[in-house]
């Protein structure tokens, strides 16, 4: 195995720990209150998430990727050849279910939890419903089952994919030139603040968490002249920052004006 899982969490926890101290000493908004408090709240579902997921989805993930059937059983390509095409078809996945729930109103009330975060950093980067982490990791399942993918090439893509997440939702900028260059292969953190935007129709937009062309094949992608207007959240939700009502989210209804959650059947 070219990384295992727990190289891959110690390699994830560095991340979240060197991007927290650096929003600390260059954040991009010098106006965040109570960072203390939020990532403690936040870090406290990542870490009821991880109980679950080890629980009860990581035995899942195992089966589904010991299938001696499925595409990769059959075409045998090479193992760099095999990893590059597990990167894209999971990516791929990943960008359709992230699209599925912003237009779905049942997946929509699992998803907004982690859209609902007021001030974003770099913890705000695995603040997902537990709901929401099941329902994908069953689909991705699927997948993993019909290509016959392997479970070290799933833990390297993890890896890459959770550690730029976690980057482009930490408090930080890399100014306008450095972020449009890192943003022709992947998600920036200013092409993400956009996708966090209390307004529908910008954060119905940048689906992407890994690679950007995603967002730029199926024209979602959107870019903001002025990231730091961008203001986060769910109108109705600001309240709801509390680990308890965080993962009671999905449940509460919510009064709400603006188009991002009336629209479309949401709220």
């Amino acid at each position: 195995m070219l990384i295992t899982k727990d190289q891959s969490s110690l390699v994830l926890i560095g991340v979240l720990l060197f991007l927290y101290v650096l929003e600390c000493i260059f954040p991009f908004y010098d106006t965040f209150r109570h960072k203390t408090r939020h990532a403690v709240r936040n870090i406290g579902v990542i870490a009821f998430n991880a109980v679950v997921t080890n629980l009860a989805l990581l035995p899942l993930v195992v089966l589904a990727t010991s299938a001696s059937w499925g595409l990769f059983e059959i075409w045998r390509l090479d193992w760099r050849l095999e990893l590059l095409l597990t990167i894209v078809f999971i990516d791929i996945l990943t960008y359709v279910m992230h699209v599925l729930f912003h237009l779905n109103p049942v997946l929509w009330r699992f998803h907004r939890m982690h859209h609902s975060d007021t001030e974003m950093d770099a913890t705000s980067g695995a603040r997902f419903h537990i709901g929401e982490h099941i329902i994908s990791v069953c689909v991705r399942c699927g997948l993993y089952a019909l290509g016959a993918i392997k479970l070290e090439f799933i833990v390297i893509y993890e890896t890459v994919f959770l550690a730029n997440v976690l980057f482009h939702h930490a408090n930080l900028s890399m100014g306008d030139r450095l972020d449009r260059l890192y943003r022709l292969l992947l998600t920036s953190p200013d092409m993400h603040k956009v996708h966090h935007s209390n307004i529908r129709s910008e954060h119905d937009s940048n689906y992407t968490s890994l690679f950007s062309i995603w967002d730029r094949l199926f024209r979602t992608y959107k870019i903001s002249d002025c990231p730091q207007r961008i203001v986060y959240g769910i109108e109705g939700l600001e309240a709801h920052q509390t680990i308890w009502r965080m993962l009671t989210t999905p449940f509460c209804r919510i009064q709400s004006s603006d188009a991002s959650e009336v629209a479309g059947g949401k709220g």
